[in-house]
């Protein structure tokens, strides 16, 4: 069951690759939904009571270094499986067939979807690492050849680099491991048991902390993110910003503190990596505040509700990482379904200036309305998805440091100012007075059942979520070995 979740994803995009367009995108929508099903039942058949990794499939792979294909599940891991898929689906379906070399477009996508499943179903660290790439080398080409802006080629190079980097100081840590382990195993639960000396444990902490801090990214690693969103195709986009970033933040609960749980005191790491994500939150709300442009807007928002994501993580309790993996998932849900709506709002006006875009609300009524409701759940409104987990993580905060929780709210505050702007600006005459330069060419159509079908589950997952967030939490008393609550 778990390898066909990666496998099928993979040579389906291998197949894909090489069909003709129309058959290109019937062939991919075929295995991104059989991918989905996969998923579900997983989920659907998942033991919340059964501690440790489920459906576990375990082969040595390079038998005299300890090296084994070793693929599970558990609480931390099930639930973003089915977000991977379900937005590579989303991801699929938006993509027109008449897409510039769509053939190939939508291979590099199952492929990237197929490396990210990996990370989540990986128990062997070596094997982690192999996924990683394997997610990020179609992303590359992603960006690189079917870049959009001014600059497309410029935010691919900066995103190999910053990427590059990252995933080398990863590979320095994965070896580190392996050596410096009494286990000499690239086994995750068995290197959670016998983790290096705390001497050992610092550097180990500060490499695969680098890494992931640039996919998630955290401030100041950030600045590969407004250029890669910016220059990103929106289907591409849609796996970038609602899934990829999470892959950081899983990295950080599945390797980073089960294998480094006492690192020698610098500062106290876990106050580094909290400070920073707060002032990430901050940083990344105000250059929001800042943005005309929707879809910058949007990318420097996703800056912002990452950082409550870190904060939750390294809060180092129950209600701070629970609320990080609620957060998780409701970023993947909240930021693509912005995007969407931002996509179709320039594919009518020609135009991603909100001071330009004013009154479409009359003539667009479905449209604004499901961009209101979006747009509710990002700024954290009670019912919605986006509330339950911002709260939890600052709950968690609190405990660790109530100014860090007191500083994490400024996120809060400016949250509703930059979106209801994003949304006041696209919809309704802004406050000020009628446009200086209105935009030309508006088209007047309201949302297609297409468009509406597409963003619907996203819609009511924002609902579940929000009234039923304990769908997610009660699966995570089944972490695997050496994956509970970590207290310094």
């Amino acid at each position: 069951m778990l390898s066909a979740i990666w496998i099928l994803p993979a040579l389906g995009g291998l197949i894909v690759c090489f069909l003709p367009r129309g058959a290109a995108r019937v062939g991919a929508i075929l295995v991104a939904l059989a991918e989905l099903a996969l998923t579900l039942v997983v989920a659907a058949t998942f033991d919340a009571s059964h501690h440790g990794y489920q459906y576990a499939e375990q082969a040595s792979w390079i038998a005299q270094f300890n090296v084994s294909y070793h693929l599970g599940v558990d609480g931390l891991s099930v639930w973003l499986l089915v977000l991977n898929a379900l937005i590579g689906a989303l991801a699929v379906l938006a993509t027109p067939a008449a897409w510039p070399r769509a053939s190939a477009f939508l291979g590099l996508m199952l492929l990237m979807e197929s490396g990210m499943a990996g990370v989540f179903l990986s128990v062997d660290l070596l094997l982690f690492y192999v996924f990683w790439e394997a997610m990020l080398i179609p992303a590359y080409f992603l960006l690189w050849l079917w870049g959009e802006g001014e600059r497309p080629n410029y935010a691919a190079l900066k995103f190999v680099l910053f990427t590059l980097v990252g995933s080398l100081l990863m590979l320095v840590g994965v070896l580190g491991e392996y050596v410096f382990s009494s286990a000499h195993t690239f086994d995750l639960p068995a290197l959670a048991a016998q983790p290096p000396s705390p001497a050992i444990q610092f550097g180990l902490f500060a490499l695969f902390a680098a890494a992931f801090a640039v996919k998630i990214p955290v401030w100041p690693l950030h600045s590969w993110l407004p250029d890669a969103y910016m220059s990103a195709p929106t289907p591409f986009l849609l796996l970038l910003a609602g899934v990829m970033g999470k892959t950081g933040a899983y990295g950080m609960l599945r390797v980073l503190l089960p294998l480094n749980p006492h690192p020698v005191n610098w500062w106290d790491w876990n106050w580094v990596l909290p400070v920073l994500a707060v002032i990430g939150i901050a940083w990344g709300a105000l250059l929001a505040l800042a943005q005309r442009d929707l879809k910058a807007l949007v990318a420097y928002s996703s800056i912002s509700h990452m950082g409550f994501i870190v904060l939750g993580i390294f809060a180092l309790n129950a209600q701070g990482q629970e609320g990080a993996l609620v957060q998780m998932l409701n970023h993947g849900i909240i930021v693509p379904a912005l995007f969407l709506i931002v996509a179709w709002i320039y594919a009518r006006t020609g135009s991603r200036d909100r001071s330009v875009l004013t009154g479409l609300a009359p003539a667009m009524p479905v449209l604004a309305g499901v961009f209101l409701v979006v747009t509710m759940a990002a700024l954290g409104l009670p019912g919605l998805n986006s509330f339950v987990g911002e709260f939890m993580t600052l709950l968690g905060a609190w405990q660790l440091s109530p100014w860090l929780a007191v500083a994490g709210c400024i996120g809060l505050i400016l949250a509703p100012i930059y979106m209801l702007r994003l949304f006041q600006g696209a919809m309704y005459t802004e406050v000020a007075g009628p446009p200086d330069h209105p935009a030309e060419g508006v088209v007047r159509k309201d949302m297609a059942r297409g468009e509406l079908a597409l963003i619907a589950p996203l819609l009511a997952l924002m609902f579940v979520l929000g009234l039923y967030p304990y769908l997610v939490v009660h699966a995570l008393p089944a972490l695997g070995q050496g994956m509970q609550v970590l207290h310094w």
